[in-house]
């Protein structure tokens, strides 16, 4: 036997048993990765069957054993192609237009054919003419070409046609985590093609059938990618303009929490991710650039979350929500986050609980607003402790004041004052409009004597602002009580506003535009 011929019989064989293998394994993944591992596990088989009748053929030197064992191969060459064709269905997403009905019509021909192919050795219906070549250096077999043969070299074609035009388009439409493997998909769809134009036009060497050989190489291929790539540990999803075009964020992980796919929208929303960067990595390594996002999706939960984002024009305001993704057989392969963006919304809201809150003349809180956050403020020094002091601004004479030159003048005075108080006052400190003429603060962490300058400051801010209306100027006084606490006690802030408005109180008997502090006992 000479080397080429003993290499080739051995690289068939060793395909053949390759194949087996992978078969064996793609079947194992058919729960996982749903019929589209089912459909490769049979095309591997029968590539297997397709390799190893090969070899035995060139191993054979008789033709009545070259002519059993080609018998042999036609009971995997006849369904390859049509098989091939029903996995790239799978894999680029049209799974939905293989039908049982579809499937008998695809294997019509293959069917007759390889009826017609075991016939050989006595009516050869499919090789007219049978013989061994021996004009190279090894016997090889072959047969005249007649319709049927050049009606299967057609139908074969077609399906290789439509399976590579499938992967080319998945190619270019995968998310990059798996182009890999649709690269490798699209190879091994274009490697017999290579085979099949050299043999039936005649250019193989010593008439070889480099079909056989080109899938004996394109099972190497197929090594290549069970092993590095992961094939059918996640089957591709269809992409298409729906998921490029969607309004929303949308992201999808493995079940290893590693970035296979985002959209663009993803992309916008979250600026500092760099699509080639993060596809393939470990979420956490990913999004380092919003840690908080990569925490609220490690949780692996199923609740809704919400999230903000700085940008340079703000802050903007995502919702999102994760769940679960399944293949066709329920198992479950991955997540999807979806993010939305309801910054207008939430600026909305938030402006009309903020026009909720506040005084329409004069944009402090109101009252109702104010006793809130008040109450809040008492229960937070309550448990930690510190100081919490309150005033209250009381108009002098403002009835006075409408009555002789008008409620528009008396509005105007109301809306000084409160702008007064928002000049002179911390951010933390809250103001409100208490009701008619009186004003009320409270100044978290601030002890009553220190509260107590604040009130004197505002006084003689009012005083002497002088209150300018329809070219007549104005002066008006106020008069301030101080209350405060300095160590957490069972105090209510009904009894808070109780010891503040005895305060005002005495400011008004003392003759007003003055401030009075008046502290409960314990603070005395």
């Amino acid at each position: 036997m000479t080397y080429d011929r003993a290499l080739i019989i051995t690289l068939l064989i060793t395909a053949a048993f390759v194949m087996l293998f992978f078969s064996y394994f793609a079947w194992k993944r058919r729960r996982l990765a749903g019929k589209a591992a089912l459909y490769l596990s049979i095309c591997l088989a029968l590539v297997a069957i397709y390799n190893f009748g090969y070899a035995m053929e060139l191993y054979s030197n008789s033709l009545e054993t070259i002519m059993a064992w080609v018998r042999f191969q036609h009971f995997g060459i006849q369904g390859i192609t049509p098989m091939w064709l029903l996995f790239a269905l799978s894999m680029t997403g049209f799974e939905k237009h293989i039908t049982p009905r579809r499937i008998a019509m695809l294997f019509v021909i293959p069917v007759i054919f390889f009826l017609l192919a075991q016939t050989l050795g006595t009516l050869n219906l499919a090789h007219p003419n049978p013989r061994l070549d021996t004009s190279g250096s090894f016997p090889t077999f072959t047969y005249d070409r007649r319709l049927w043969v050049y009606l299967v070299l057609v139908f074969q074609s077609l399906c290789l046609a439509a399976s590579t035009g499938l992967f080319t388009m998945m190619l270019f439409r995968s998310a990059p985590a798996l182009r890999k493997q649709a690269a490798l998909f699209w190879i091994a769809s274009l490697v017999p093609w290579v085979g099949a134009i050299l043999y039936n036009f005649g250019l193989s060497p010593n008439n070889l059938d480099l079909v056989s050989i080109a899938m004996a190489v394109s099972s190497m291929v197929f090594v290549l990618g069970f092993m590095r790539y992961r094939l059918l540990d996640i089957v591709p999803l269809a992409r298409d303009i729906i998921f490029d075009g969607m309004a929303d964020g949308v992201l999808v992980l493995d079940q290893q929490n590693q970035v296979l796919d985002l959209n663009p929208r993803f992309l916008q929303m979250f600026p500092l991710l760099k699509k080639g960067a993060v596809i393939g990595q470990p979420l956490q390594k990913a999004f380092r650039a919003y840690p908080d996002l990569a925490s609220l999706i490690a949780e692996d939960s199923e609740k809704p979350f919400d999230l903000k984002v700085q940008m340079p024009e703000g802050n903007c305001c995502y919702k999102g929500t994760l769940a679960p993704l399944y293949n066709w057989s329920k198992i479950r392969i991955g997540r999807i986050v979806t993010c939305h963006d309801y910054t207008e919304t939430k600026q909305l809201l938030d402006k009309l609980e903020d026009l909720a809150a506040r005084d329409g003349l004069t944009s402090l809180f109101n009252h109702r607003h104010f006793f809130y956050l008040a109450e809040q403020e008492l229960n937070r020094f309550q448990r930690y402790g510190g100081f919490l002091s309150l005033i209250m601004l009381d108009m002098d004479s403002f009835k006075k004041t409408n009555d002789a030159y008008g409620h528009m003048v008396g509005d105007a005075a109301l809306k000084m004052i409160a702008q007064i108080c928002l000049d002179i006052l911390r951010k933390t400190d809250i103001a409100g409009r208490f009701g008619g003429d009186e004003f009320i603060i409270l100044l978290p962490e601030t002890a009553p004597d220190a509260a107590a300058l604040t009130a004197e400051r505002l006084r003689a801010a009012v005083a002497n602002q002088p209150l300018d209306h329809e070219n007549r100027t104005f002066n008006i006084t106020a008069s301030l009580g101080v209350t405060g606490i300095t160590s957490p006690s069972a105090i209510t802030l009904d009894e808070l506003f109780r010891h503040v408005d005895l305060a005002v109180y005495q400011a008004k008997n003392e003759g007003r535009n003055r401030v009075c502090v008046v502290l409960p006992d314990e603070n005395k």
